[in-house]
């Protein structure tokens, strides 16, 4: 490459816990050896995950005020356009790169506005209903005029192949972080009796299931550790409380030294109806932890073969949730089979296999 770096650029609301925001500051952390790296946030927000001093975080504004109207809203993201616009002209930006659906829209039409190549990377079930239908519209015109659109399965890819005639369509999964991997330490057999989930509180990650299948078991000497934070949490701990389980159940805000929590507990629980890719159990796995899952769309079904290094529930199928991890319990052997198995998996999920298939993307749109 020639001495001067291009100049390429990630567009997102703003660096707070999350898979997307913790992708990004894994690439970024890697990239910037080859290029000049800017995160564009809509927000300002101190980066929740570590990020290399070269990475340049411009905000466009210090806060925003959520929007009363259709009209508001309209005006709001309008002004937000119009800054990732003017900070990538000032910034001298070659190359633009939106994550999520709002900021890949606005990443397309700022790339468009400075004359400079967009990629723009999806990071949810494409077929949830939950994304207001005014983006959902502009999702359809707006994606095509991409270079390239960057999902995370083939099964993602399957389903935008129908619904949007994109230029280019890219899987490229989601990468675990060198500097993550280096703390894992071995699944011995004197972890401690615990059963963890990590994921934000919401009605897409469902962590009710996980304490009814916990409850149900009546588990003497185990305890259920629930890490992260949002919408549900007063229920999840008014269902901790009204099924006395207290003493058993704990929730912990997000935290950044996650991989500790990864390093102590036997069990990794996860009961999603719905993901893009699901980073933590992807980062459970890697650390050898035994999991189970519901096999919803899109993601665990990629990282977990059932009854081979991990279980896969049906979805709605809280019996069949209940039975595995009544297996996974009772079992020593078998969490020992499923660490090992697990490990392997998740190797070419590392950082420096991922962040070269994007390095080469970037570079062939920039030539």
């Amino acid at each position: 490459m020639n001495t001067k770096k291009k100049h390429i650029a990630f567009v997102i609301g703003a660096l707070s816990p999350g898979g997307a925001e913790r992708v990004i500051t894994n690439l970024s952390n890697s990239l910037v050896k080859d290029f000049k790296v800017t995160i564009i946030t809509f927000i300002e927000s101190d980066p929740f995950y570590a990020l290399n001093d070269s990475v340049n975080v411009v905000s466009c504004f210090k806060e925003l005020k959520n929007p009363k109207s259709f009209l508001g809203s309209l005006k709001l993201n309008y002004s937000i356009l119009k800054r990732v616009s003017k900070i990538t002209k000032e910034e001298k930006i070659d190359l633009l790169i939106g994550f999520i659906t709002q900021a890949n829209i606005k990443a397309v039409l700022a790339a468009k506005f400075n004359r400079i190549p967009c990629l723009i990377s999806e990071r949810n079930d494409p077929l949830k209903n939950d994304i207001p239908k005014f983006w959902v519209i502009l999702r359809k015109y707006i994606y095509p005029k991409a270079n390239c659109l960057i999902v995370q399965t083939e099964k993602v890819k399957q389903v935008y192949e129908r619904m949007i005639k994109a230029k280019e369509m890219v899987v490229l999964p989601n990468p675990i972080s060198t500097e993550l991997s280096k703390l894992r330490e071995d699944y011995s057999t004197n972890r401690e009796k615990v059963i963890l989930s990590v994921g934000t509180f919401n009605n897409d990650k469902r962590q009710e299931r996980i304490i009814s299948a916990f409850h149900e078991l009546q588990l003497n000497n185990w305890k259920l550790l629930l890490i992260g934070e949002g919408p549900n949490e007063s229920k999840l701990k008014a269902l901790i409380e009204e099924l006395n389980i207290s003493d058993k159940v704990k929730t912990l805000p997000k935290i950044r030294n996650v991989h500790d929590y990864y390093n102590k507990a036997s069990i990794f629980a996860f009961a999603s109806k719905a993901e893009g890719f699901p980073n933590v159990l992807l980062e459970a796995m890697h650390f050898g932890l035994p999991s189970l899952s519901t096999d919803c769309n899109y993601g665990p079904s990629e990282l977990i073969t059932n009854g081979v290094n991990g279980f896969l529930a049906p979805v709605n199928d809280q019996a069949i949730f209940v039975d595995y991890l009544q297996k996974l319990v009772d079992s020593e052997e078998l969490r020992l089979s499923f660490s090992k198995e697990s490990q392997k998996t998740t190797e070419k999920f590392l950082d420096t296999h991922v962040t070269s298939s994007w390095r080469n993307l970037i570079l062939k749109h920039l030539s």
